[in-house]
């Protein structure tokens, strides 16, 4: 109204209604864009096509419709995120994965560029090192296992694990080169005393149904493995003796056996009973029948039983 006061002080008659006419004009100008019709306070975004979530939302409307022009404002990540760019602070870095794949194809977040999932189709095989080199994509960490294979020779393109290894051109005997406890498993601290390698007892598919070759084991060390630890030992029903296991047992099964009655296994003349109680059937030793004589005797008290058969 000042603006109006001053015209029509200045003027009279017919000039003096223009000037007000004008003044009024000016006034609606000056007024804040706020209050101006057209106001983008309630402008709803997702009717074009392009909704404004994460980083989007909080972006002024100036960084993306310069010069306040928004017809032909791009939609595409790559028109956007292209490094010299004015609508973008942020653009695909010199070490990223190498690929002409639009950027929402890897990347279904607009907060954030991480957690991007890389679809391998058409990657050709053997190329995983062309990205998977530590720099652009994850690669073989300190410890893995020594080989110059592609890693899609063991590992899937949804996860490093699980991986399986292809031991056709490993060379024999060099199976502690990986499986040390390290780099791939290696012997457990139960695990039978042997300075020999793995392939000597295990295949390339599993650790167990492993095969030991007792041929250099010392006569009479048996217990130092046949301990219930390392590997099967006595059970608690075994016959009681302190002789070691191969004065009885062979080193294909334990089913088999053959007990020798000398003194220098351990046997006293009238300790028969020891044994031979009933108790331990199930492993050889009979013991009375029911329709034995009635006897305190010792089995092999003279005249009686020998070592050999019951029937003499």
């Amino acid at each position: 109204m000042k603006i109006t006061t001053n015209l029509t002080q200045r003027y009279s008659g017919p000039a003096a209604a223009l000037m007000a006419v004008i003044g009024l004009l000016l006034l609606a100008l000056a007024a804040p864009a706020s209050a101006a019709p057209g106001s983008t306070a309630s402008f709803d975004h997702m009717r074009t096509g392009f909704p404004l979530t994460g980083a989007h939302a909080q972006a002024d409307c100036q960084s993306c419709h310069l010069q306040g022009v928004f017809k032909g404002t791009p939609t595409q990540c790559q028109l956007c995120h292209v490094q010299g760019s004015r609508r973008a602070t942020s653009f695909k870095p010199a070490n990223h994965v190498q690929t002409a794949q639009p950027c929402e194809q890897c990347h279904t977040s607009t907060v954030t560029w991480s957690g991007a999932r890389f679809q391998h189709t058409g990657v050709v095989p053997g190329a995983c090192m062309s990205c998977h080199n530590g720099g652009m994509a994850s690669g073989k960490p300190p410890g893995h296992v020594v080989t110059t294979a592609s890693c899609d020779t063991c590992h899937r393109t949804t996860a490093w694990v699980p991986a399986t290894f292809n031991h056709a051109n490993v060379t024999p005997g060099s199976c502690a080169t990986c499986h040390n406890g390290t780099t791939a498993t290696g012997k457990p601290s139960g695990h039978v005393q042997t300075t020999a390698s793995c392939d000597t007892c295990h295949n390339t598919s599993t650790w167990l149904g492993a095969s030991f070759s007792h041929a250099g084991v010392t006569p009479g060390t048996c217990e130092s493995c046949h301990n219930g630890g390392t590997a099967p030992g006595k059970p608690s029903s075994h016959i009681p003796t302190t002789v070691s296991c191969d004065a009885c047992h062979n080193t294909t099964t334990f089913s088999t056996s053959t007990f020798n009655h000398t003194t220098a296994q351990g046997v006293l003349p009238g300790g028969c009973i020891t044994c031979h109680s009933g108790a331990y059937t199930s492993q050889g030793a009979q013991g009375k029948p029911k329709d034995h004589p009635s006897t305190t005797a010792s089995c092999d008290s003279s005249g009686c039983h020998n070592t050999t058969t019951f029937n003499k």
